[in-house]
Protein backbone atom coordinates (compact mmCIF):
# COMPACT_ATOMS: atom_id res chain seq x y z
CA UNK A 1 0.00 0.00 0.00
CA UNK A 2 1.46 3.42 -1.09
CA UNK A 3 1.71 5.76 1.71
CA UNK A 4 0.22 9.49 1.52
CA UNK A 5 1.66 12.55 2.89
CA UNK A 6 -0.62 14.73 4.19
CA UNK A 7 0.30 18.86 3.91
CA UNK A 8 -1.77 20.85 6.40
CA UNK A 9 -1.63 24.37 5.79
CA UNK A 10 -2.44 27.09 8.34
CA UNK A 11 -3.23 31.13 8.15
CA UNK A 12 -1.29 31.49 11.02
CA UNK A 13 2.13 33.44 10.89
CA UNK A 14 4.17 31.08 12.81
CA UNK A 15 2.63 27.87 10.85
CA UNK A 16 3.13 29.80 7.58
CA UNK A 17 7.14 30.23 8.91
CA UNK A 18 7.81 26.80 9.82
CA UNK A 19 6.01 25.14 6.64
CA UNK A 20 8.38 28.14 4.82
CA UNK A 21 11.97 26.45 6.20
CA UNK A 22 10.54 23.42 5.93
CA UNK A 23 10.30 23.46 2.49
CA UNK A 24 13.65 24.88 2.20
CA UNK A 25 14.93 22.05 3.89
CA UNK A 26 12.67 19.43 1.86
CA UNK A 27 13.89 21.47 -1.60
CA UNK A 28 17.46 21.09 -0.90
CA UNK A 29 18.15 18.47 -3.50
CA UNK A 30 16.53 20.90 -6.00
CA UNK A 31 18.72 23.93 -4.98
CA UNK A 32 21.59 22.20 -5.33
CA UNK A 33 20.41 20.95 -8.96
CA UNK A 34 19.72 24.56 -9.65
CA UNK A 35 23.01 26.02 -8.62
CA UNK A 36 24.93 22.77 -10.71
CA UNK A 37 22.87 23.78 -13.10
CA UNK A 38 23.54 27.58 -12.90
CA UNK A 39 27.22 27.00 -13.14
CA UNK A 40 27.54 24.82 -16.04
CA UNK A 41 25.00 26.85 -18.17
CA UNK A 42 27.10 30.25 -17.55
CA UNK A 43 30.70 28.23 -19.65
CA UNK A 44 28.43 25.96 -21.85
CA UNK A 45 29.46 26.70 -25.55
CA UNK A 46 32.17 28.92 -24.23
CA UNK A 47 35.82 27.99 -25.29
CA UNK A 48 37.81 29.13 -22.41
CA UNK A 49 35.30 28.28 -19.80
CA UNK A 50 36.01 29.09 -16.21
CA UNK A 51 39.55 30.98 -17.69
CA UNK A 52 37.16 34.25 -18.33
CA UNK A 53 36.90 34.20 -14.55
CA UNK A 54 40.57 34.50 -14.25
CA UNK A 55 40.62 36.91 -17.30
CA UNK A 56 38.18 39.38 -16.45
CA UNK A 57 39.28 40.65 -13.62
CA UNK A 58 42.84 40.50 -14.30
CA UNK A 59 41.72 42.55 -17.63
CA UNK A 60 39.85 45.44 -15.81
CA UNK A 61 42.64 45.28 -13.63
CA UNK A 62 44.94 46.37 -16.12
CA UNK A 63 42.12 49.20 -17.61
CA UNK A 64 41.71 50.33 -14.28
CA UNK A 65 45.21 50.88 -13.34
CA UNK A 66 46.50 52.43 -16.62
CA UNK A 67 42.95 55.19 -16.77
CA UNK A 68 42.64 55.56 -12.77
CA UNK A 69 46.27 55.00 -12.24
CA UNK A 70 48.66 56.06 -14.67
CA UNK A 71 46.56 58.46 -15.90
CA UNK A 72 44.19 59.78 -12.94
CA UNK A 73 46.63 59.67 -10.27
CA UNK A 74 44.18 58.04 -7.87
CA UNK A 75 46.03 57.42 -4.33
CA UNK A 76 46.00 54.47 -3.36
CA UNK A 77 47.90 54.19 0.10
CA UNK A 78 50.78 52.69 -0.70
CA UNK A 79 49.30 50.25 -2.76
CA UNK A 80 50.29 49.15 -5.83
CA UNK A 81 47.77 49.93 -8.59
CA UNK A 82 47.07 46.01 -9.29
CA UNK A 83 46.77 45.08 -6.25
CA UNK A 84 44.29 48.08 -5.41
CA UNK A 85 42.07 47.03 -7.85
CA UNK A 86 42.52 43.82 -8.04
CA UNK A 87 41.58 43.51 -4.40
CA UNK A 88 37.99 45.53 -5.43
CA UNK A 89 37.38 43.97 -8.52
CA UNK A 90 37.52 40.32 -7.21
CA UNK A 91 34.15 40.62 -4.74
CA UNK A 92 32.48 43.70 -7.22
CA UNK A 93 32.52 41.59 -10.59
CA UNK A 94 30.87 38.46 -8.44
CA UNK A 95 28.57 40.70 -6.54
CA UNK A 96 27.46 42.88 -9.95
CA UNK A 97 26.92 39.61 -12.00
CA UNK A 98 24.84 38.05 -9.62
CA UNK A 99 23.15 40.41 -8.91
CA UNK A 100 21.85 40.92 -12.30
CA UNK A 101 21.00 37.47 -12.97
CA UNK A 102 19.25 37.07 -9.61
CA UNK A 103 17.41 40.22 -10.35
CA UNK A 104 16.07 38.23 -13.70
CA UNK A 105 16.22 34.44 -12.75
CA UNK A 106 12.34 34.28 -12.00
CA UNK A 107 11.61 35.73 -15.69
CA UNK A 108 13.93 33.13 -16.68
CA UNK A 109 12.79 30.24 -14.86
CA UNK A 110 9.31 31.43 -15.63
CA UNK A 111 8.06 28.22 -17.37
CA UNK A 112 9.02 25.89 -14.79
CA UNK A 113 8.21 28.63 -11.93
CA UNK A 114 3.92 28.26 -13.63
CA UNK A 115 4.15 24.49 -14.01
CA UNK A 116 5.74 23.04 -10.72
CA UNK A 117 5.53 24.12 -6.97
CA UNK A 118 8.75 24.68 -5.13
CA UNK A 119 9.97 27.66 -3.03
CA UNK A 120 10.17 30.19 -5.51
CA UNK A 121 13.39 31.61 -3.20
CA UNK A 122 15.59 28.48 -4.57
CA UNK A 123 15.89 30.14 -8.02
CA UNK A 124 17.85 33.46 -7.16
CA UNK A 125 19.45 31.77 -4.20
CA UNK A 126 21.09 28.96 -6.09
CA UNK A 127 22.47 32.20 -8.78
CA UNK A 128 23.84 33.82 -5.70
CA UNK A 129 25.28 30.28 -4.12
CA UNK A 130 26.68 29.25 -7.32
CA UNK A 131 28.31 32.87 -8.20
CA UNK A 132 30.48 31.95 -5.17
CA UNK A 133 32.58 29.72 -6.77
CA UNK A 134 33.78 32.47 -9.35
CA UNK A 135 34.76 34.48 -6.59
CA UNK A 136 36.97 31.90 -5.09
CA UNK A 137 38.51 31.35 -8.53
CA UNK A 138 39.00 34.89 -8.60
CA UNK A 139 40.18 35.33 -4.89
CA UNK A 140 42.62 32.76 -5.82
CA UNK A 141 43.85 34.70 -8.39
CA UNK A 142 44.21 37.77 -5.98
CA UNK A 143 46.26 35.66 -3.27
CA UNK A 144 48.74 34.60 -6.24
CA UNK A 145 49.03 38.13 -7.27
CA UNK A 146 49.70 39.50 -3.57
CA UNK A 147 52.19 37.01 -2.70
CA UNK A 148 53.93 37.65 -6.20
CA UNK A 149 54.36 40.97 -5.04
CA UNK A 150 54.78 40.84 -1.77
CA UNK A 151 51.82 42.23 -0.05
CA UNK A 152 50.20 38.68 1.19
CA UNK A 153 49.21 38.82 4.97
CA UNK A 154 47.32 35.56 7.11
CA UNK A 155 44.26 37.81 7.72
CA UNK A 156 43.13 37.62 3.98
CA UNK A 157 42.35 34.30 4.73
CA UNK A 158 40.75 34.64 7.63
CA UNK A 159 38.32 38.16 6.69
CA UNK A 160 37.14 36.58 3.86
CA UNK A 161 34.73 34.19 5.05
CA UNK A 162 33.20 37.27 7.12
CA UNK A 163 33.47 39.44 4.25
CA UNK A 164 31.26 36.75 1.79
CA UNK A 165 28.94 36.45 4.38
CA UNK A 166 28.33 40.08 4.11
CA UNK A 167 28.17 40.38 0.37
CA UNK A 168 26.15 37.02 0.50
CA UNK A 169 23.72 38.77 2.41
CA UNK A 170 23.57 42.37 0.60
CA UNK A 171 23.35 40.18 -2.90
CA UNK A 172 20.82 38.30 -1.81
CA UNK A 173 18.50 40.74 -0.22
CA UNK A 174 18.58 43.27 -3.03
CA UNK A 175 18.33 40.22 -5.42
CA UNK A 176 15.23 39.07 -4.50
CA UNK A 177 14.03 42.56 -4.23
CA UNK A 178 14.30 43.31 -7.65
CA UNK A 179 13.38 39.56 -8.22
CA UNK A 180 10.23 39.82 -7.45
CA UNK A 181 9.30 43.70 -8.95
CA UNK A 182 11.17 42.43 -12.22
CA UNK A 183 8.48 39.28 -12.22
CA UNK A 184 5.87 41.94 -12.44
CA UNK A 185 7.13 44.98 -13.99
CA UNK A 186 9.01 43.44 -17.05
CA UNK A 187 10.21 47.35 -17.69
CA UNK A 188 12.24 46.69 -14.62
CA UNK A 189 14.67 45.03 -16.19
CA UNK A 190 16.30 47.54 -18.26
CA UNK A 191 17.02 49.42 -15.19
CA UNK A 192 19.30 46.68 -13.61
CA UNK A 193 22.50 47.55 -15.37
CA UNK A 194 21.74 51.64 -14.69
CA UNK A 195 20.90 50.28 -11.10
CA UNK A 196 24.11 48.21 -10.57
CA UNK A 197 26.28 51.02 -12.77
CA UNK A 198 24.75 53.67 -9.49
CA UNK A 199 25.95 50.55 -7.70
CA UNK A 200 29.20 50.71 -8.52
CA UNK A 201 30.30 54.55 -8.28
CA UNK A 202 28.36 54.50 -4.96
CA UNK A 203 31.25 51.85 -3.80
CA UNK A 204 34.74 52.59 -3.15
CA UNK A 205 36.09 50.39 -6.86
CA UNK A 206 37.37 53.20 -8.64
CA UNK A 207 38.62 55.84 -5.90
CA UNK A 208 39.73 54.94 -2.03
CA UNK A 209 37.16 55.35 0.84
CA UNK A 210 39.44 58.65 1.80
CA UNK A 211 38.12 60.34 -1.36
CA UNK A 212 34.64 60.18 0.04
CA UNK A 213 33.60 63.83 2.18
CA UNK A 214 33.85 63.62 5.54
CA UNK A 215 30.09 63.93 6.25
CA UNK A 216 29.18 60.90 3.99
CA UNK A 217 31.64 58.10 5.62
CA UNK A 218 29.82 57.45 9.28
CA UNK A 219 26.73 56.32 6.48
CA UNK A 220 28.82 54.26 4.13
CA UNK A 221 27.39 51.42 6.03
CA UNK A 222 24.38 51.59 4.33
CA UNK A 223 26.28 49.95 1.32
CA UNK A 224 27.91 46.91 3.42
CA UNK A 225 29.87 46.34 -0.16
CA UNK A 226 31.88 49.43 0.92
CA UNK A 227 33.15 47.50 4.07
CA UNK A 228 33.63 44.39 1.75
CA UNK A 229 35.68 46.19 -0.59
CA UNK A 230 38.00 48.44 1.51
CA UNK A 231 38.17 44.99 3.81
CA UNK A 232 40.69 43.19 1.43
CA UNK A 233 42.15 46.33 0.82
CA UNK A 234 43.19 47.18 3.90
CA UNK A 235 44.28 43.38 4.85
CA UNK A 236 46.70 43.62 1.65
CA UNK A 237 47.98 46.98 3.05
CA UNK A 238 48.28 45.73 6.27
CA UNK A 239 46.40 48.12 7.90
CA UNK A 240 43.97 47.22 10.78
CA UNK A 241 40.29 46.95 9.52
CA UNK A 242 37.80 49.50 10.36
CA UNK A 243 35.78 47.25 12.83
CA UNK A 244 33.22 49.82 13.48
CA UNK A 245 32.43 49.49 9.36
CA UNK A 246 32.64 46.13 9.51
CA UNK A 247 29.90 45.47 11.72
CA UNK A 248 27.85 47.89 10.92
CA UNK A 249 27.93 46.77 7.28
CA UNK A 250 27.24 43.18 8.26
CA UNK A 251 24.45 44.36 10.44
CA UNK A 252 22.85 46.10 7.24
CA UNK A 253 23.79 42.97 5.04
CA UNK A 254 20.97 40.92 7.50
CA UNK A 255 18.80 43.68 7.59
CA UNK A 256 18.82 43.85 3.63
CA UNK A 257 18.56 39.82 3.63
CA UNK A 258 15.89 40.14 5.96
CA UNK A 259 14.05 42.58 4.28
CA UNK A 260 14.53 40.81 0.74
CA UNK A 261 12.90 37.58 1.97
CA UNK A 262 9.99 39.53 3.86
CA UNK A 263 9.61 41.48 0.16
CA UNK A 264 9.88 38.33 -1.90
CA UNK A 265 8.13 35.99 0.63
CA UNK A 266 4.49 38.37 0.39
CA UNK A 267 4.82 38.13 -3.95
CA UNK A 268 5.73 34.47 -4.26
CA UNK A 269 1.99 33.03 -4.01
CA UNK A 270 1.20 35.13 -6.81
CA UNK A 271 4.72 34.53 -8.92
CA UNK A 272 3.18 31.70 -11.14
CA UNK A 273 0.39 33.68 -12.33
CA UNK A 274 2.26 37.13 -13.03
CA UNK A 275 5.98 35.58 -14.79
Amino acid sequence: MASTTTIVISAQRQERLRQFLQDLWDYRELFWTFVLRDVKVRYKQTALGVVWVVLQPLFMTGAYSLIFGKIARMPTGGLPYALFYLGALVPWSTFAAALSQSAQSLETNAQLISKVYFPRLVVPGAIVCGSFLDFLIGWCVLVVVAVSMGYWHWQLAAITPLLMLIQAGTVLGVGLVLAALNAQYRDVKHTINFFVQIFMLATPVIYPLSRVPAWARPYMFLNPMTAVVTGYRDTLQGVALDWNLVGLSLAMAGFYCAAGMWFFRRRELTLADIV
